[in-house]
This record gives structure tokens, sequence and C-alpha cells, in this order.
């Protein structure tokens, strides 16, 4: 199931990956508004991002759900969302160091030194603390901090972040195995009994060279893995093409009838 998983996992963890690059390019951007709106979006990336991975998961989840006839569970959406928040972590580490650079290339630093203000201005320290704090933060950047204790931070917030990610991740795909219903699933309804069976959900399709498709009712938790998987390939093939040039037989009256 793992295996089966990689792959919406990775498309989900690229797409969020782009979208948090473009996330972050904005937050930036906009400290240029006037007064505090800027600073307060700026401000709230940290949330942002959180309900960012949360969403990642929940495409994660989406698009696993829809390579598959069968209902998924959360147990086995949530591996999907685990790739993506790796995926998507790996490919925001690309613009960190465009992102870092971008307040300094568009002549924010008095911006990005209110933003670091801003928790200590919520909390009401008094404005003697601020300018005081003011000072430490411009002296500091103007001294530099030591590579080591820069790469140190940064470290520690992507690991933090990767953490945070996967976390997530994991619980939108969880989340999302509750909400999504399978996309490749077909109802067939027998004229002559009026059997109804859906395909991926309480029937499957037995195929045989010469003869119409069985359709019958089965529990998909009794089938063996391989059987389920060629089941799975078979009924989503049949789906696609809506069994064209094909006839199926009811396995209740044994009927047989067109797709």
């Amino acid at each position: 199931m793992f295996k089966k998983m990689l792959r919406p996992g990775i498309t989900a963890g690229i797409i969020g990956g782009f979208v948090s690059i473009a996330l972050s390019v904005l937050l930036v951007l906009a400290l240029l508004l006037p007064g505090q709106v800027g600073i307060t979006l700026y401000c709230a990336s940290s949330p942002i991002g959180l309900l960012l991975s949360l969403g990642i998961g929940l495409l994660a989840a989406f698009l696993a759900q829809r390579q598959s006839p069968e209902k998924l569970t959360a147990d086995k959406t949530a591996p999907a969302g685990l790739i993506a928040g790796v995926v998507s972590t790996l490919v925001g580490i690309v613009a960190v160091p465009f992102t870092q650079q971008m307040p300094n290339w568009l002549g924010l630093q008095d911006k990005m030194i209110e933003v670091q203000l801003a928790p200590a201005r919520m909390m009401g320290v008094s404005g003697e603390q601020l300018e005081v704090a003011r000072a430490q933060i411009v002296a500091m950047q103007q001294s530099g901090m030591s590579n080591s204790t820069l790469l140190a931070g940064m470290a520690t917030g992507l690991v933090c972040g990767l953490i945070a990610s996967m976390a997530l991740g994991a619980g939108g795909a969880a989340l999302g195995a509750l909400i999504f219903k399978p996309s490749l699933r077909r109802k067939l309804v027998c004229q002559k009994c009026q059997a109804t069976f859906e395909l991926g959900g309480n029937a499957f399709i037995e195929v045989a060279e010469d003869k119409p498709d069985l359709v019958d009712y089965c529990n998909w938790q009794d089938l063996a893995p391989g059987v389920a998987s060629r089941q799975r390939a078979v009924i989503a093939e049949t789906i696609k093409t809506k069994g064209q040039g094909r006839q199926w037989q009811c396995g209740m009256c044994k009927s047989v009838q067109a797709y």
C-alpha cells in the first residue's frame, strides 16, 4: 500500500511545495503595504503555513482516492500525506535563500525589525524596552551573526518544519479519507432481477475470454492483496472504456446484457 501512495504523495508534495514558495514570496511583498497591515499578514505566515500543510495532506488523499475504485481508509491515505509533507518541505527549501534575501533587495529592513518586535508589542512591552530591543536587533544586523549560529538556527527551523509538515500532512490525508469518495466506480443494475452492483464497492468483475464479464457481489476485505490489485485495474479499465464492445452477466440471475 505504501508504494501505491508514492505517486499521489509526491504529486501533492510538489504542488504544495510550489504553492508554499509562492505564498512566501507574497507574504514578503505584503510588507510593502502601508502601516501595520503588511506586518500583520507577514506575522500570520506560521498559522497559514500550518493550514497549507493540512491542505497538502487533503490533496494527497484526494489524489490517492481518485486512483482507487475502493474506498480508502485513513490508515491507507495517511502515508500519502506523510510523503507529501516531506516532498513539499524539500521543494520549499530550494527557495529559502531567495525569500530570506528578498526583504534586503526590496529595502524592507525596517519592516523586518518591526516583524521581530511584533510579539513583544502584542504582549504590552513598554516603549522604552521596545527601543532597547530595536537597538539590539540593529546592532546584531550591523555586526552580523556568526555563520555557525545562523546555520544552527536554520537547521533547527527546517527540522521543526519537516516534522510539522509530516504530521499535518498525514493528519490531513487521514481526514481526507473521511471526506473524499471513490470516483472510479460505476453502478450496474440488472434489467431482469434489478440486482444493483457497484463496481469497486460491493461488486467485482470476472473477465473471461469470449464470454460475458461476470459481475457479482463481493467483500473487498476478503480478497487477497494480489486479487484486489488486479480487480482495481480491471474495474478502472472498464469504467474508463464504459465496457464498449463487451457484455456483462448478472451474478444473481445469470442474464446477459450490455454495459
